[in-house]
């Protein structure tokens, strides 16, 4: 057997090991946020510590990897807003969508709310803005939102959502029904019933402490 024949299993044993740590690393930041651990994620993947470091540099070179997906995605769906004839519709599409993905992808949330010192916010905001600020444009020129309305508005909406996408892991939809709140102010017309109801008061305490919860960093 010649020494590259002898190469060709360690190769596949890597990338094997590459996969099974980027499926892992997608599962545990989605559950537990950008604080989580090398070691954490290794576990999951079945591999060791070790391991880890032969495929990235570090937990924010990992980030990256597994999060410029997401990123991309969110792209598509900028863009595939608005081929959405109804420009309301379009920009409720994008928003929805967009929302979505944050709350059930605490990682993503984090990164794009400039958390975890990834690269992604710097990478994938400017690709953005350009779609969204024509769905704005449109729906602006439609008369189906304030003529006062900007793109900006969106990008702050967003960051307004973040208590309740810290909250998604015990009040999954509760997202909706602010997203639906902060959206009304937007239009000009056909405010619609709110999608789902507000927390109980006993998790007022609990609520107010997650939204002034100092913001993680990255180690």
């Amino acid at each position: 057997m010649s020494s590259q024949e002898a190469a060709k299993p360690i190769r596949k044993d890597a990338a094997r090991n590459r996969t099974r740590l980027l499926a892992a690393a997608r599962e545990i930041f989605a559950q537990h946020g950008l604080d989580a651990s090398l070691d954490e994620i290794a576990r999951h993947a079945g591999v060791g510590t070790g391991t880890v470091y032969r495929h990235f540099a570090n937990k924010q070179d990992l980030a990256a990897e597994v999060l410029s997906a997401a990123g991309q995605q969110m792209i598509a769906d900028a863009e595939a807003a608005l081929l959405i004839e109804d420009p309301w519709q379009g920009l409720l599409f994008f928003c929805e969508t967009t929302a979505a993905r944050q709350a059930e992808d605490r990682g993503l949330y984090q990164a794009l709310s400039g958390r975890g010192e990834t690269e992604l916010p710097g990478r994938l905001w400017p690709k953005v803005i350009e779609p969204v600020s024509q769905l704005v444009h449109h729906a602006r020129q439609a008369k189906v939102i304030r003529d006062d309305a900007e793109a900006m508005d969106i990008a702050v909406i967003f960051a307004l959502l973040g208590a309740a996408f810290e909250l998604s892991t015990t009040t999954p939809d509760l997202w909706k029904r602010y997203l639906a709140l902060l959206l009304d102010g937007l239009r000009a017309i056909d405010r619609p019933e709110l999608p789902v109801a507000a927390p109980p008061m006993s998790q007022f305490e609990a609520t107010i402490s997650t939204a002034k919860a100092p913001r993680s960093t990255t180690k």
